[in-house]
């Protein structure tokens, strides 16, 4: 197709026209209430963090942020859902390590694909840790490998469903020390009354949801993830201290956009993001449950989502768990 100066012309007039339209349009951002969609059930830990984050964020943008509970099926109902939204802003979602990670290749049909979204900002980073009941006789994760060893058949570990993060966790843990562990799903909710009754010995999870059981002495922790001990926790050694190596399950969470918000907006909630981490009560907070607040760029999350992918997805595939 042949266009000539004119066509030309006016073809560019439109595109400027687009463009100072969408900037305009993102400086007009938020002129409405936004929405977060959370894909667990109110109370759960993910939607206490996205509410905190959110209420801050809301004084930042001017516009009150609404948290949207969208649960079932280990998360993905709400993700189908948030995928599917407008990319005008206005329908945020808040991703997490199981849902970005490895949900995609653990399910053999899903209705949405990671493409469906775009990073605007990580906002936590915790901590993952081995917590046993106080009773099991061992002092950390190397003298657990070697008891369920000597012992086959005898170490159960309680887990929050087949594909939760808790059992995934569990899997790659066996994988990488040749561990004896029976998994037992519960519910979103009681797999820690498992633990603490001594139905079972252990739950691979984050130390928030445990941390005042071990403070209290209810609970022990083995083991906890990174390159230093938890000061809250510092006579805990770390997996790699224990020769336990390639074996780095955090937590994390943060905000995503349907894929076709314009950059802008991204840019600006990303910012607002950060600016939150930067505040004494998220640092504070974040502090006393083993973990810190992020704030990071668009770019580095995507690119942080990356390499959790690269890590997880040979976990999936050797288990060969799939689920429908």
């Amino acid at each position: 197709m042949n266009i000539n100066r004119r066509q030309g012309l006016a073809l560019g007039t439109a595109a400027l026209l687009g463009t100072a339209a969408r900037g305009a349009f993102a400086q007009d951002y938020p002129n409405k209430p936004v929405r977060v969609i959370v894909p667990f059930p109110a109370g759960t830990g993910l939607d206490v963090d996205s509410r905190f984050f959110t209420a801050r964020l809301s004084v930042l943008l001017g516009q009150p942020i609404v948290i949207e509970n969208r649960p079932g099926a280990a998360g993905t109902i709400g993700t189908d859902y948030a995928a599917k939204q407008a990319a005008d802003g206005y329908t945020l979602y808040m991703g997490s390590t199981s849902a970005l990670s490895y949900i995609p290749q653990l399910y053999t049909r899903l209705n949405y694909k990671l493409g469906d979204f775009t990073a605007v900002s990580q906002l936590a980073l915790l901590q993952g840790a081995l917590i046993a009941n106080p009773q099991l006789p061992v002092k950390n994760a190397a003298e657990l490998v070697a008891l369920s060893k000597a012992r086959p058949g005898t170490i159960r570990a309680a887990t929050q469903g087949v594909g939760s993060f808790s059992h995934m966790v569990g899997e790659w843990f066996v994988m990488a020390t040749g561990a004896s562990v029976e998994f037992i799903p519960y519910n979103t909710s009681s797999p820690f009354a498992s633990v603490l009754a001594g139905d079972t010995q252990l739950i691979f999870d984050a130390l928030p949801a445990s941390m005042t059981n071990i403070q209290g002495g209810k609970l022990k922790a083995l083991a906890v993830t990174g390159a230093q001990r938890q000061p809250l926790l510092p006579e805990v050694p770390t997996y790699r201290e224990q020769g336990i190596a390639n074996f780095e399950p955090f937590t994390w969470f943060g905000l995503m956009a349907p894929t076709g918000t314009p950059a802008a907006i991204v840019q600006r909630v990303s910012a607002a993001c950060a600016q939150v981490a930067k505040m004494p009560e998220s640092i504070e907070r974040y502090k006393a449950l083993g973990g810190a607040p992020v704030g990071n760029t668009p770019d580095e999350y995507a690119a942080f989502i990356r390499s959790e992918q690269a890590k997880w997805i040979p976990v999936v595939q050797r288990t060969g768990i799939r689920l429908d």
